[in-house]
């Protein structure tokens, strides 16, 4: 669950932020950006095309922003320059499927809004959950049901299994973050009476780090970030999960500008059309996140 903080990838750190990356399907890694004149694929469906904003048709290029130091949603491929992961996988196909070269621009968390702000790019695409406040200002497609995860050292010493496990113990989370709001809640119901000793942390890998030196029992963060931390190299063996399923699930997507509800509405249906199809099902698969599928593509449909 993305929220505004900043976030390193948990097996990659000290990598520059505003990297440009382009998809497979746009330009080689480390190439000169896609031509404003490209033509649509000839794969392209011409009824979804048709209800692009006129500037984007015709420049032929979808610009996305993102935090590439987030798996298995965004993160940076061998090269060190490509994004790739789910996000990028499922805008590479609505790119496909809008006849779009998209264009990846990776850039640091908290300079998303202000570039989606300023135009400089279309759409923010970086694992962001659904909420009422952002909604006041912006348009969230929302393609993902997520939860969250609660990673504990190897043999769960604590026997963490849920929230109410968490009730007096250490937690590190990531700071100004979704799982902060969420761990703050709890001391207000669940844990009023023994309440979380939340720290919040700049990264992922300063959470872990946390949990592995003893100084927290456990972290808090999104369910698949979670299960992909403990098993990334270094933490084979160290960490586990301590809930069997993801807690508290909710939906998250790419971000919008409210004046761009034409892309909005495009990029919604091209979705739909991928979920009917099956590639959509694939593409999560192929990811090992298919649990974390939708069958309805909802707009706005964020509840906390």
């Amino acid at each position: 669950m993305r929220s505004m903080n900043k976030r390193n990838k948990a097996v990659v750190l000290g990598v520059t932020f505003a990297v440009a990356a382009t998809m497979l399907a746009g330009c080689s890694a480390g190439g000169a950006a896609p031509s404003a004149d490209k033509a649509p694929s000839k794969d392209a469906d011409s009824a979804l095309r048709d209800m692009l904003p006129a500037d984007i048709k015709e420049a032929g290029v979808l610009k996305i922003g993102t935090e590439a130091f987030y798996p298995p949603f965004e993160y940076l491929d061998a090269d060190n320059t490509t994004v790739v992961g789910l996000d990028m996988a499922l805008f590479q196909a609505i790119g496909d499927e809008l006849g779009l070269t998209v264009d990846v621009t990776n850039m640091a968390f908290d300079g998303l809004l202000p570039a989606l702000d300023a135009k400089r790019i279309d759409v923010v695409v970086a694992a962001m959950t659904d909420t009422k406040a952002r909604q006041a200002k912006y348009d969230f497609v929302d393609y993902f049901l997520t939860g969250q995860g609660i990673v504990v050292p190897a043999g769960n010493p604590k026997s963490i299994k849920g929230v109410e496990d968490l009730c007096g113990l250490k937690v590190a989370a990531l700071e100004a973050s979704t799982q902060v709001s969420l761990l703050e809640k709890f001391n207000t119901e669940e844990c009023a009476g023994d309440p979380i000793v939340v720290t919040a942390l700049a990264t992922d890998a300063d959470a872990m780090l946390q949990v592995r030196s003893g100084r927290a029992d456990a972290s808090f963060s999104q369910d698949a970030v979670a299960r992909f931390n403990a098993e990334a190299e270094g933490g084979s063996g160290k960490f586990e999960i301590g809930n069997d399923q993801p807690l508290l699930p909710v939906v998250m997507g790419p971000m919008f500008s409210k004046e761009d509800s034409d892309l909005r509405d495009a990029v919604k249906a091209t979705i739909e059309k991928l979920i009917s199809d099956g590639t959509y099902q694939t593409i999560l698969d192929e990811h090992d996140l298919g649990s974390g599928a939708v069958t309805e593509v909802t707009v706005n449909g964020g509840t906390l």
